[in-house]
């Protein structure tokens, strides 16, 4: 093969000329050359910073042209071992970008490989089936960003890439070596050396001038080598969308025909190219209410969604709410915790496999799916309605019947070529999905029921409380969460300073299982969140003025008194919610809450789902516009009673007292809410 070399000459006149331009600042989009950017970038250095990072490479891109004939931008992670978050060619507009670099997170770690890193992004991201553009002489750059030395050796992972053409530049800060990043980056004028990586928005001109004006004849000098090999049984399809699988668990399908189905299933996953940057697989089964198995976003490998559906159990039951399950999985599937990619525009896919009626509404719920750009496929047998289920797929060619369950593995290679090439509009909002709230500080703790008679319903309680989170910015900088459960006495599952992003608080109330106990005491719990949960010591900000709320959730009435510990809460600033279900005291409920208007009340554990979006237009309130609506839900009044004292009215005193006493007990007696004189 013909042999090359870079020529670095224009690559430095294009740091002199950097400075020439106009700045980035003043432009809404640059005019800029073609070129392939990577951002390799080390994820240990904490939250904090990360967030910075992110930031940073998000302005960037925003002034960029973005486009797989313009400006192409690559990330990957590294600590130990690196990690790709998005190829050259995952993402061909500016707002895919934008949208993909939400799943960017910090990852634990105390040792970092450079080294290696470096090697993986000339292995794994510099090829052309990655959208490298390296063989037409587009410019491809590196910035590494670190903030420590590595542990392993630089120095030759350096120069192959400087022998394949590559203008690696290198940012560090804290513990970074200058002479290991100088040994990185092709020419010393590339290493930006800087006190703290959080202060990169103020000083990150010099960086982004380098990436949009550096320009080399970059040719190639030897093949990227140690290419990835992918060893699989069949042809995969290179395909990007996330699927989710319904499966009817009940009596309907039953234990001899669940081989059958499990197969199919396994048959199509075969076929498609399982990781999070092309299909993500997600799965959950229904009878008479939905049970998820494992999210879009629970494995990463084609081999771990096998595993795990090769050992799918059926839960059973003799009835089908098929549209309850279908609204289930729209609602708690097809969501950013969960691992849905619809934002970034990647195609969300339902298929529905049955084999029995649907004792439910399930043709509005159909017609939701198709509204929210989900596309329905439906794969059935034994007694199943075809008819019906042909209406409830996105278009009746994507209902599939067999008489016999046996001949379902044999389905996968039918259903296969329009499960990976239909399309439906993915440029809508799900129901009730709200905006992220960027910045607003504040700390908010779930106190729950715990008890056994919430088991059986305990799903739609942590489906409450994630619906609650997901448009919250978490962070341990911004909004805290902490989850306590209780019956006799509370359980803490976590604390406001456990966890420091969404991930992390989604995956803990996932996992989280009830604490077990027969009755309730609220009253003391309450007292319990008050002295420890929302305590310094364990995470809360209230000593910096950083709003705190306190969510509480019961199923059933408190044995002890509510209202005292309560009131202590409001006094101490606290603002309470108070949401009772089923066999909860509406009066206990109202006397928990800051005021009646902050009290819900629902039948049934399946209606919760409509009180997060209420409680969200109080919690992401501004300070300011918190205040407002404390003042006026406040419900301030002075009373007096004025009473005859006189002999006359002796005998009727033991009666009058008895009326103040119970006109008393209704009233918020507080020194800046209601006030009584006698």
């Amino acid at each position: 093969m013909k042999r090359h070399r870079l020529l670095p000459l224009c690559a430095l006149l294009g740091v002199l000329f950097a400075g020439l331009l106009q700045n980035l600042d003043a432009q809404e989009v640059s005019v800029v050359g073609k070129r392939d950017i990577i951002f390799l970038v080390d994820s240990t250095m904490g939250s904090l910073v990360i967030n910075s990072v992110r930031e940073f490479i998000r302005k960037f891109v925003e002034r960029m042209p973005i486009g797989p004939d313009e400006v192409q931008v690559g990330v990957a992670q590294f600590s130990n071992i690196p990690r790709l978050e998005m190829d050259l060619n995952s993402h061909g507009s500016r707002e895919a970008v934008i949208a993909s670099l939400g799943g960017f997170k910090p990852r634990p770690g105390q040792a970092i490989n450079i080294g290696a890193a470096l090697d993986f992004v000339r292995t794994n991201m510099l090829r052309p089936e990655k959208g490298s553009r390296i063989e037409q002489g587009v410019p491809q750059l590196l910035l590494l960003m670190t903030s420590k030395k590595s542990s392993d050796s630089v120095e030759e992972p350096a120069k192959a890439l400087q022998r394949m053409g590559i203008l690696t530049l290198a940012a560090g800060s804290r513990a970074a070596d200058e002479q290991e990043l100088k040994q990185i980056a092709f020419a010393d004028s590339v290493v930006f050396m800087m006190r703290d990586f959080r202060g990169l928005a103020r000083s990150s001109r010099e960086i982004s001038d380098a990436l949009s004006t550096l320009a080399g004849v970059v040719v190639m000098t030897e093949q990227p080598t140690e290419p990835v090999v992918e060893i699989t049984t069949v042809q995969t399809q290179k395909v990007v969308r996330d699927i989710v699988f319904l499966v009817d668990g009940s009596n309907y399908i039953g234990s001899s025909n669940l081989p059958y189905v499990r197969d199919f299933i396994i048959n199509v996953v075969n076929q498609l190219d399982v990781r999070p940057d092309r299909v993500q697989i997600g799965l959950l089964q229904f009878a008479d209410r939905p049970k998820i198995e494992f999210y879009l976003n629970s494995y990463r490998s084609r081999q771990d969604v096998v595993n795990t559906i090769s050992q799918l159990r059926l839960t059973g039951g003799s009835v089908l709410n098929t549209g309850a399950a279908m609204n289930y999985a729209l609602a708690n599937m097809f969501q950013p915790s969960a691992g849905s990619r619809r934002k970034q525009g990647v195609q969300q896919v339902l298929v529905l496999i049955t084999g029995g009626p649907a004792q439910d509404e399930v043709k509005s719920v159909a017609d939701k799916m198709a509204l929210a750009g989900v596309l329905t496929f439906t794969v059935s047998s034994g007694q199943a309605d075809d008819n019906l289920l042909k209406t409830v797929a996105f278009v009746p060619d994507l209902a599939y019947h067999e008489t016999s369950f046996s001949n379902l593995p044999a389905m996968a290679e039918l259903i296969m070529p329009k499960l990976i090439t239909v399309v439906g509009h993915t440029d809508v909002t799900f129901p009730d999905e709200s905006v992220v709230v960027p910045g607003a500080e504040r700390d908010v703790a779930f106190l729950i029921d715990g008890t056994e008679n919430v088991r059986a319903d305990f799903a739609y309680i942590q489906d409450f409380i994630i619906k609650v989170i997901e448009p919250l910015d978490i962070g341990i900088d911004r909004v805290r969460i902490s989850v306590v459960q209780h019956s006799e006495r509370p359980t803490p599952s976590f604390y406001l300073n456990t966890y420091q992003t969404k991930d992390e608080v989604i995956r803990a109330v996932n996992t989280m299982s009830p604490a077990g106990g027969r009755s309730l005491n609220t009253g003391s719990a309450l007292r319990f969140m008050k002295d420890t949960i929302l305590s310094e010591r364990h995470g809360s900000r209230a000593a910096q003025n950083v709003p705190q709320f306190l969510i509480v959730l019961t199923g059933g009435r408190s044995r002890d008194n509510v209202k005292e510990p309560a009131g202590a809460l409001k006094t101490e600033g606290v603002v309470p919610f108070g949401v009772g279900v089923k066999d909860a005291d509406p009066k206990q409920i109202e006397a928990i809450s800051h005021n009646p208007s902050f009290a819900y009340n629902v039948k049934e554990f399946s209606e919760l789902s409509t009180i997060p979006q209420r409680l969200n237009n109080y919690v992401t309130l501004t300070k300011e516009d918190l205040a407002v609506v404390l003042d006026q839900g406040s419900n301030k009044r002075d009373i007096v009673f004025l009473l005859d004292g006189s002999d006359d009215s002796r005998n009727g005193l033991p009666a009058i007292r008895e009326f103040i006493r119970r006109m008393v007990e209704e009233l918020d007696i507080e020194e800046d809410k209601v006030r009584v004189a006698v």
